[in-house]
């Protein structure tokens, strides 16, 4: 069996380069032709036509002038679709009322220049047969193409096997050179763009054949199998390069190397089908099973392709089997290299089940070991550790409490002993310093500054005030000493105590204060102690962060059971940072008023406990200035 398929994998090799070599050989032969007159690069030509033909076909020539006594008709490789006579990829022109037509021919490149008249007539019927027969075979090839290209597609994106993407790629380029050869491409994607269409094969060929190399080497594992021929693979890729590079200095007119670029397209396609052919046959031959399906479906392609060459060579008769013959080839190769993933696929997961499996009992078997010893360890020191678990698990647990406690402890003592040297020093140092004044320069001031120094002294006496209060009620509440009492409370005489209290401090910044009538009508149920300190901080807060000549807004709504208290200003504002910080992280900060007020940085989480304690929610929202607002529940 092996030699069996050595020698016809040869035979294959052997045939494809003859083949491809004869071929490359026609594709510049010019047979001279007696009936052609030159006539500075066009050629005249007059034929004589039979009476039952209906259309002439003229292949090869890039423009084609026909000259009858009725009509002149144009057609040529050269020319869009749409400004011939008649709309195909093909030269065709219709058959006049007479016999006689004189053909004024020309080639815009070597590959037209064909230097012969060759004309192809036919009949009304054969021409609609030989439409519906291309028509007809070619979209059945196409629909498989597309299906498979599809396919394979959906399995890539499933799996993420680079094989599967190689093969849709060299599937997408076979099909698209094929729609080129048979013009289906100028017909329907670029009928406008004939230069495109006459250079496309130039650099789709290439495409598709690096393709091809790449999905024999992941399909192969050609870099574990035959590390030197993957090396030969790379070196064919970078050969690539060169005639794409020809390609495009001839697609953009810079020089023209078409024809050289023929020979070398023509020559690394045999160096590719050969090494391809070549390695399936050595991997396989290697033990790797997959690869049979990769030779059998290579060697029905090249098959195809040597009968459809030596179709257009004319040494096979040309009928519906040798015309589409490569078709045929092409459509077995992708079904069997689709059978051929499939099974890789199926093998691999056999594999790595198998692999899964003998792992899985090779986990049990040092399991049910490792039970076995366990157990008996267990029955000797069940008891010890039995009674050791149960002193550690008592020590453990008083060792917890303890460190928790403790830690709690040295945070709080941490946080008030920095808040006092940093937070007291300020106002005492100011209350000192205006005392001095007056001690010291009691004579020397005037009225006018006696009376704003005492104004001064006291705003500092009240946020010292204020400071203290704070600092004694969050280290209660650090250590759960604060009591939760809610009683009925008016919330008018709650704002009119902290007004009050700032009411020196409003006058000094001539800062507004308004206080919408439905506070007067809010009865609430909380703590009054904790609800105080809420409103008198977030007060104290609005006024130390608007500006003089500001505005501060004091609003209750209620919405079912809780009124929303809100303290809106028209100050500096807060960033969303500032919010997040305090609202989700739960961390303070302090900054300085508008008049370098001074804060203690706990006051807003305090507010944020407080209003929790009693049920409700604090929010804070930024438009021109500060929106504060917290629910609390109404008194029933």
């Amino acid at each position: 069996m092996r030699r069996f398929i050595l020698w016809g994998g040869l035979l294959v090799i052997g045939l494809d380069m003859y083949a491809q070599g004869l071929f490359l050989d026609s594709l510049l032969q010019k047979p001279a032709d007696s009936s052609l007159i030159s006539n500075d690069q066009w050629y005249w030509s007059e034929i004589v036509l039979s009476s039952s033909s209906a259309y002439i076909e003229l292949p090869g020539w890039s423009h084609v002038v026909a000259y009858s006594e009725e009509e002149k008709q144009v057609t040529g490789t050269m020319l869009s679709g749409h400004s011939k006579s008649y709309y195909s990829f093909r030269n065709i022109i219709e058959k006049p009322d007479q016999n006689t037509l004189l053909l004024k021919m020309r080639g815009a490149h070597p590959l037209f220049e064909l230097d012969q008249t060759t004309t192809i007539e036919y009949t009304s019927q054969e021409w609609r047969l030989e439409e519906r027969q291309r028509l007809l075979a070619h979209g059945l090839f196409f629909g498989i193409l597309i299906v498979m290209a599809l396919y394979n597609l959906m399995i890539y994106f499933a799996v993420k096997d680079q094989s599967y993407l190689w093969y849709v790629l060299s599937i997408v380029g076979f099909g698209l050179y094929m729609g080129f050869y048979y013009g289906f491409t100028f017909e329907h994607f670029w009928p406008s763009n004939p230069h495109w269409n006459a250079y496309f094969f130039a650099l789709i060929i290439p495409f598709t054949n690096i393709c091809r190399i790449l999905f024999t080497q992941t399909y192969l594992h050609t870099d574990q199998y035959v590390p030197k021929w993957n090396l030969f693979f790379r070196m064919i890729l970078i050969s690539y390069l060169v005639p794409i590079g020809m390609w495009l200095m001839s697609w953009l007119q810079i020089r023209d190397w078409l024809i050289e670029t023929n020979y070398v397209i023509g020559f690394l396609g045999t160096m590719t089908m050969t090494a391809i052919t070549l390695t399936s046959i050595i991997v396989y031959l290697r033990g790797y099973k997959p690869a049979l399906w990769f030779l059998v479906a290579f060697a029905l392609f090249n098959i195809g392709g040597i009968l459809f060459i030596f179709r257009e060579l004319n040494y096979l008769p040309d009928n519906f089997l040798t015309r589409y013959v490569i078709q045929i080839g092409a459509v077995a190769q992708v079904v069997l290299f689709s059978l051929g993933l499939s099974d890789r696929l199926n093998r691999t997961r056999k594999m790595l089940a198998s692999e899964k499996i003998e792992k899985e009992k090779l986990a049990r078997e040092k399991e049910i070991e490792k039970k076995r010893l366990i157990e008996l360890q267990r029955n000797e020191l069940e008891q010890q550790v039995t009674e050791r678990t149960k002193e550690l698990e008592e020590t453990l647990t008083q060792l917890k409490i303890s460190a928790s406690d403790l830690r709690e402890l040295n945070e709080v003592k941490s946080r008030l002993f920095s808040i006092i040297s940093h937070e007291l020093k300020s106002p005492l140092t100011t209350v000192d310093s205006y005392l001095n004044l007056f001690i010291n320069h009691y004579n020397k001031l005037s009225q006018e500054e006696l009376s704003d120094l005492s104004d001064k002294t006291r705003f500092s006496l009240q946020n010292l005030t204020l400071l203290m209060d704070n600092l004694l009620l969050w280290s209660r509440l650090q250590q759960d000493n604060l009591t939760f009492n809610p009683i009925e409370i008016d919330l008018r005489k709650v704002v009119d105590k902290s007004v009050k209290l700032f009411s020196l401090l409003l006058e000094q910044k001539k800062i507004k204060l308004k206080i919408e009538h439905e506070v007067d009508d809010t009865i609430l149920m909380a703590d009054k102690d904790m609800l105080e300190f809420v409103i008198r901080n977030l007060l104290h807060n609005s006024i130390k962060f608007t500006p003089k000549h500001g505005q501060v807004k004091i609003a209750a709504r209620s919405i079912n059971n809780l009124s929303n208290i809100s303290i809106e200003d028209s100050g500096i504002g807060m960033t969303n940072q500032m919010i997040v910080q305090i609202l989700n992280k739960g961390e303070g900060f302090t900054r300085n008023g508008t008049e370098q007020e001074k804060g203690s940085g706990i006051g807003l989480l305090m507010c944020k406990d407080f209003v929790e304690k009693n049920g409700g929610s604090l929010d804070i929202k930024i438009q021109k200035g500060t929106i504060v607002s917290f629910t609390v529940p109404l008194c029933k």
